[in-house]
């Protein structure tokens, strides 16, 4: 009887070991799987940064050359011709050419602007997502919920780069101060930053007051060697204006933007339901 019960228990551990054994083998599989999906990921972005970072510097180049034809039109001595300076014929032919094609061109840009479709880019379907948060927890915080990324599970920051307006379904924390950096879908040059809140009617104490009031959005170089203020907005929570669009002036490409939300409309927690980001490649 001995003999057969260690028998068994040999039988129970072989088992035992062997589904361990396998378990840590397919593990190691996932997460060197998932690693290799992430850099070539990073791969792709840089190359489309480095790209990026190639445009804008042709795009500097162009109006440095810009500015010192404009300097010739005004007489600057730096400009065409061999003394120095623009003659006065040079004077007339480009600043009447100048003028015939602005005339003709802007009314076919302000067409095609009209009817270029507009692209989310800060869309989670596209590609875009959350890679920092600066916020208290509406669910408070240990060392447990920061270890497991618990932290925001009940209203996560993924919320607001989601197409959903459902009640409810917001980047939700206490106070009215949050700090979120946001990864866009593609390098852009930002036109137009656009937040959304549900109406009172969609809440179930008719309330809007968590909605977000004060904010800045700063773009982050490439090179993460400064940040550029894109805009000091006010969210003014108008009842029949629930969606707002705030216009942006920058001649830079971003990846990355850092939404400051420095106060709401009277409530004891902020809730964020929709941030979307349009611009140009």
């Amino acid at each position: 009887m001995d003999g057969c019960r260690r028998a068994r228990k040999r039988v129970y551990v072989s088992y035992l070991l062997s589904f361990v054994l396998l378990a840590c083998f397919f593990y190691y599989l996932m997460v060197h799987n998932s690693r290799n999906n992430l850099g070539i990921m990073r791969l792709r972005e840089d190359v489309d940064d480095i790209s990026h970072i190639l445009r804008q510097q042709q795009i500097d180049s162009k109006v440095d050359q810009g500015s010192c034809k404009f300097n010739c039109l005004g007489g600057d001595p730096k400009g065409l011709g061999s003394s120095g300076r623009c003659s006065n014929r040079d004077k007339q032919v480009m600043s009447s050419g100048c003028s015939s094609k602005t005339a003709q061109s802007t009314p076919k840009h302000e067409s095609a602007a009209l009817a270029k479709p507009r692209i989310n880019y800060a869309s989670e379907d596209l590609g875009a997502r959350i890679i920092n948060v600066k916020a208290k927890s509406l669910d408070g915080t240990n060392i447990i919920r920061s270890v497991l990324g618990l932290d925001f599970s009940s209203n996560p920051p993924v919320n607001m780069i989601r197409a959903g307006l459902s009640p409810g379904s917001c980047f939700g924390f206490n106070g009215s101060r949050a700090t979120v950096t946001l990864h866009l879908a593609r390098t852009i040059i930002v036109e137009a930053i656009t937040l959304t809140h549900v109406a009172r009617e969609m809440t179930p104490d008719l309330c809007v007051k968590s909605a977000p009031k004060n904010f800045d959005v700063y773009g982050l170089r490439i090179d993460n060697s400064k940040r550029e203020l894109m805009g000091q907005w006010s969210y003014d929570n108008a009842a029949n204006k629930r969606t707002q669009s705030y216009s942006v002036r920058s001649d830079y490409y971003f990846r990355n933007l850092d939404f400051s939300f420095n106060s709401n409309h009277g409530a004891n927690t902020t809730c964020i339901y929709r941030v979307e980001v349009y611009g140009r490649l």
